[in-house]
């Protein structure tokens, strides 16, 4: 197994479309502080928006605001929060350079059609002094010869890393193998492959181990949250790849403060706005329809 494989758990963030983001200031700091303690390689803390600040959300302003809940950088893991083009983005000419605050990276997704402004907001991001994650939204919905357009822009920026995203959840084995090769093919070595699945057809545990098994001279990162706590049918469990891991791998993992998370502030949210698998869901991705159709 020649590639290092790291996870970034997003639960602050990608699970913040379940409940508008507003888990309590405390939850924030107390989840944080939870999942570096159980020593994950990459936590998200969530967006950053053009909007004004308020501490009991996981949304900021500016990356300055991130210390109001993580006053402490974790030791030997990276931070990052996402701006998400065209869901009120900050313009990154707006961020303080990198070494002024807490966060380490910035995730950028982008729409086909955005292309060309993700490369600019890109650029920005890097000249501040940020890693960047470049994620293209719907990438199962690119034709071969778009993605491979894409990948030759991608290797110009050299980001840090560059995301296979599902975003309906429609990706089985086959599927994500062949879009792994061709992305690994003929992505600019040095740069991380990433991989964020959406559970609508129940895959999301059994690619990530897919992924991980394939023999690639490349970096892998494998996004998570805790319960897999995410909008319509929910992300990768956090625990269960971390225990994944622990057993097939290394031991690198402590995975009692992702359960203690789970049980002290994300049930009480299942309870009242539930994410997972659903007939519904599953049926949003055979028909290639986003999850909020199926909510609506």
């Amino acid at each position: 197994m020649n590639n290092r494989v790291r996870l970034l758990d997003c639960t602050l963030r990608d699970g913040g479309y379940i409940n508008e983001w507003n888990f309590g200031r405390e939850a924030i700091g107390r989840i944080l502080f939870g999942l570096s303690k159980s020593n994950l390689d990459i936590i998200e803390c969530g967006f950053l928006m053009n909007r004004p600040y308020n501490p009991d959300f996981s949304l900021f302003h500016g990356v300055e605001d991130v210390y109001t809940v993580l006053p402490e950088k974790p030791k030997g893991q990276m931070v990052v929060a996402m701006i998400a083009i065209g869901e009120k983005e900050i313009d990154p000419a707006l961020l303080s350079d990198a070494d002024k605050g807490p966060v380490d990276g910035i995730r950028l997704t982008f729409h086909q059609h955005e292309i060309e402004k993700a490369l600019q907001y890109g650029k920005v991001i890097m000249e501040k002094g940020y890693k960047l994650f470049m994620q293209p939204v719907g990438m199962t919905g690119y034709p071969d010869g778009d993605m491979i357009d894409l990948i030759g822009k991608i290797n110009e920026l050299n980001p840090y890393a560059f995301y296979i995203v599902d975003t309906l959840g429609v990706m089985y084995k086959k599927d994500l193998i062949r879009r792994v090769f061709l992305v690994d093919n003929n992505l600019k070595k040095g740069i991380c492959m990433g991989f964020h699945s959406h559970n609508n057809l129940q895959m999301s545990f059994a690619n990530s181990q897919a992924l991980i098994d394939m023999d690639m001279d490349r970096d892998i990162i494998i996004d998570c949250s805790a319960n897999g706590m995410g909008r319509g049918a929910g992300n990768l469990c956090s625990e269960l790849l971390m225990d994944y891991i622990n057993k097939n791998m290394e031991k690198r993992y402590d995975v009692l403060p992702v359960l203690e998370i789970i049980d002290e502030y994300l049930m009480a949210i299942y309870m009242s706005v539930p994410w997972g698998y659903s007939a519904a869901y599953f049926l949003a991705a055979i028909n290639d329809c986003h999850p909020n159709y199926a909510s609506f």
